[in-house]
């Protein structure tokens, strides 16, 4: 993660979760995030595939110069790349994972703008298929943005965080990381001399 919305929302969402895979919808503080609203969202996950905006900040409508709640989230997104966010959304949903999505769009007389987008595991009423947390946030703004329609979004690198990844607020890579099971090929003569 290189911007600073992205890695305050990961932090906050980081602590609310504590032990569980993510947490739970009533557990988000709006109050507590007001300085990162601006490029927030909350993004539901539906059956039709259409991924609506539930809630979303200022600067995401600034993308397209108008209220983007209850519109699909792939729109802002060039078709080619759709498929690319729709495995996104599922990493967050089926394995509760982070995802971290680079992005760009330019097109005609308009400067090139690049963002990243941050999707993180919520859960609501205990399912994590419902909804998912999310900051869009560009790297700079250019002077365009809120004036004009964006165009469309390209992905440029997407990464999916394990605890390894968690370094944000201080903490060594080790320590914010998980146990894990680790294996070892033997068996109980190889372990116990019998």
């Amino acid at each position: 993660m290189k911007q600073l919305v992205s890695k305050e929302l990961y932090d906050y969402w980081n602590s609310l979760k504590g032990a569980r895979l993510a947490p739970e919808r009533n557990d988000i503080d709006l109050a507590s995030i007001r300085h990162l609203l601006a490029n927030v969202f909350i993004l539901q996950i539906d059956r039709s595939g259409r991924y609506p905006l539930e809630m979303c900040g200022t600067r995401i409508n600034a993308f397209r110069l108008a209220d983007q709640k209850g519109r699909s989230f792939l729109e802002f997104w060039d078709e080619q790349d759709r498929d690319a966010i729709v495995a996104a959304i599922s990493a967050v949903t089926d394995e509760a994972r982070p995802v971290v999505v680079g992005a760009r769009s330019g097109a005609g007389d308009l400067s090139r703008l690049d963002a990243e987008l941050l999707l993180l595991p919520l859960r609501h009423s205990g399912k994590t298929h419902s909804l998912a947390l999310g900051a869009l946030t560009p790297a700079h703004e250019p002077e365009w943005l809120g004036r004009k329609t964006a165009p469309a979004l390209h992905v440029s690198s997407l990464r999916v965080l394990d605890g390894r990844d968690a370094s944000f607020a201080g903490r060594s890579a080790r320590t914010a990381s998980r146990p894990r099971l680790v294996l070892h090929e033997g068996g109980k003569s190889a372990c116990f001399g019998a």
